[in-house]
């Protein structure tokens, strides 16, 4: 055998050895993992521990923001996790004044919209046809900023991030116009109409097991889907420090789900007890009203996350317990009013091939052009 060959046969040799060693160590570790006590194991993962798990309500405590990621935040001394699903829908108005603008905000590159779209955003027109349907393009946002938020138009320009651009300019439409807006890979399932007579500013929700899984936090706010009346002291809280958050590398620190989380729950304490009449009040609704199935992709990362359950956290150790015994959610309820395909938009808009004209779809559509324009001024 060539000298060439035989190398190489014995650094496969090496190889295979410490893939064995490698193995070994961890069958030991599981055992003895396995063998050790709850206590143990609590005492070895530096995790401490209060029964039976609890949660924070923003809206009632008026404890410092520095514990939102730690345990003691999830096992704070308030109120046990409520129920992992919202059953039913809660009491809504069928009259009475609207408290949100009746105007639907959404946005792609260009005003050629991936057709995989066509049905979501018809769903919208269909449920909602007295409302006005504002369509914004690259271009038209960065006038709109340039019109409107000229102060924020250089931090927008230097998000090096697309998705950054994306979740800022939401803020400043909500604030401005007021209205809903959706992300493109979401589908109408019902009227809006109840919740924007009952609440003049809400916020969708995340699936628990996304926010616990990605975040550690049992609640999270979603950026996909969002409605406020214009002018809302919690949307400008929110512009306000879209600066302070520009230095995070991560996305959803910066401006995503994490970021309006944060903000959320700042306002809320600061704001105190506030009734949901009440113009300031900002209502962070239920996953299963706006997110109510979680994206099918989570399940790898429950698997992976949860064999190493010993030393996770008691917020996701609770995840894994109601993963493994309910599984997770793949279809709407009933009374949901909108679901979120998770198509993952902002990372894959390069791989939509066949678009279709907005103005096709909705003639009667608006897309913002300048200042002066009209049509973007109702």
């Amino acid at each position: 055998m060539k000298p060439g060959r035989m190398l190489k046969f014995k650094h496969l040799g090496v190889i295979l050895f410490i893939f064995i060693v490698v193995l070994g160590i961890r069958f030991i570790y599981q055992i003895h993992i396995s063998d050790m006590s709850k206590e143990q194991m609590i005492q070895r993962c530096g995790i401490s521990i209060c029964t039976p798990c609890q949660y924070l309500d923003p809206h009632k405590t008026s404890d410092s923001i520095d514990s939102l990621n730690s345990d003691a935040f999830h096992v704070a001394q308030y109120k046990t996790f409520p129920p992992i699903q919202t059953t039913q829908l809660e009491v809504l108005p069928t009259s009475g004044k609207d408290r949100i603008e009746k105007i639907l905000h959404q946005k792609w590159n260009t005003k050629n919209i991936p057709i995989q779209f066509k049905d979501y955003v018809k769903s919208f027109i269909d449920n909602h046809p007295t409302w006005q349907y504002m369509f914004w393009t690259d271009q038209s946002t960065r006038q709109f900023i340039q019109d409107h938020f000229s102060n924020l138009l250089s931090l927008y320009d230097n998000y090096v991030n697309p998705l950054n651009r994306a979740d800022s300019m939401r803020y400043m439409l909500l604030f401005y116009y007021g209205g809903v807006y959706s992300d493109l890979d979401i589908q109408s399932l019902r009227p809006l109409d109840p919740m924007i007579k009952k609440y003049s500013c809400f916020l969708a929700q995340e699936p628990h097991v996304h926010s616990i899984v990605y975040s550690n936090f049992y609640e999270q706010a979603s950026t996909a889907f969002m409605a406020c009346r214009k002018r809302h002291p919690f949307m400008k809280r929110v512009l306000e420090n879209l600066y302070t958050f520009f230095h995070f590398a991560n996305e959803h620190d910066s401006t995503g789900p994490r970021f309006l989380t944060f903000i959320f729950r700042q306002y809320a304490r600061q704001k105190g007890d506030m009734q949901i009449t009440d113009e300031e009040y900002v209502y962070l609704s239920p996953p299963e009203y706006f997110n109510p199935t979680v994206d099918p992709g989570i399940n790898n990362q429950l698997a992976m996350q949860c064999s190493g359950v010993a030393c996770l956290s008691l917020l996701r150790k609770w995840q894994c317990e109601q993963w493994s015994t309910e599984g997770v959610k793949l279809e709407p309820y009933k009374f949901s009013f909108t679901n979120h395909v998770w198509a993952h938009i902002a990372y894959q808009y390069t791989h939509y091939l066949n678009h279709i004209d907005i103005f096709t779809i909705f003639p009667g559509v608006t897309i913002y052009e300048s200042i002066t324009d009209e049509r973007g001024i109702k």
